[in-house]
């Protein structure tokens, strides 16, 4: 099955190269071309050679990620790999995100790999792709039929919290702190959630995602003071004055530790 889903994916990848009619023949274009070759045949260092200088040209183009994920992703190299697919800003095609999801799998953000393979089962793969999107689904559920412990919570949180300490690292330490979000959802009782939420808020914004603060925070019936916080400054960044406004008068009302912040930057806000 793996040869048939790598050789699915070098077809894919040669024709898309091929037939854009972006990509002329450049050297950008021949070292894309050399590195789809060197993946379809397995040489995967070489094909991240490749890749690499593609990165690095100035004409590189929007959907990289369609290459350069999988090629990581082969070579082991998960936490790059998932940097590369959740970065990128191209619309992603059907064998891009199962590559995506087994990333998730690999690196144990089994919630996020799950809701990756159930998007695909409906999209009518192919029987090798739909097989082996139903056993991602079946094996995922398999670890959760009893609620998660706290110390599956506490592994994420842990984890995401040292990500995020390399300024580099926030898209990946979000995608973490959502799994925790995730799985702290299934729990008996609630365990660190006001923590996780705000740490992904934070991270999320770090990573100049507020849109995605906000599809999520602003769901949060009960926020903490950290929560708001990242909320409000998400809320600032998307021109959302008035909601902005009202949770940083909140935040200042308070007087807790955001205080201070949150009336400087309710200062800044136009009137």
């Amino acid at each position: 099955m793996r040869r048939q889903l790598e050789v699915a994916f070098a077809v894919i990848a040669l024709a898309m190269s091929a037939t854009s009619p972006a990509r002329a023949d450049t050297s950008t274009t021949r070292h894309l071309l050399a590195g789809v070759h060197a993946f379809k045949e397995g040489h995967y260092e070489d094909a991240l050679v490749e890749l690499r200088v593609v990165a690095r040209s100035p004409d590189a183009p929007a959907d990289l990620a369609f290459y350069l994920g999988p090629t990581l992703y082969k070579l082991g190299r998960y936490r790059e790999a998932l940097a590369v697919f959740v970065s990128s800003t191209a619309t992603s095609d059907a064998l891009t995100d199962f590559y995506l999801g087994e990333t998730y799998y690999q690196l144990r953000l089994y919630r996020k790999a799950r809701a990756v393979f159930d998007g695909l089962r409906a999209r009518g793969l192919g029987p090798v792709l739909d097989a082996a999107v139903a056993r991602y689904v079946a094996m995922v559920d398999a670890l959760y039929v009893r609620a998660p412990t706290p110390a599956t919570i506490d592994y994420y949180v842990e984890l995401g919290t040292e990500l995020a300490k390399a300024p580099d690292q926030a898209l990946v330490a979000a995608e973490v702190y959502d799994e925790a979000r995730r799985v702290e959802a299934l729990a008996a009782t609630p365990h660190r959630h006001d923590e996780i939420v705000a740490a992904l808020g934070a991270a999320w914004n770090a990573a100049g995602r507020a849109r995605a603060v906000i599809d999520v925070l602003a769901r949060d019936p009960a926020l903490s003071a950290d929560g708001r916080w990242q909320l409000a400054r998400a809320y600032v960044v998307t021109g959302d004055r008035d909601r902005a406004r009202v949770l940083l008068d909140g935040l200042v009302h308070d007087g807790g530790p955001h205080a201070k912040d949150a009336a400087a930057l309710r200062a800044e806000l136009p009137r």
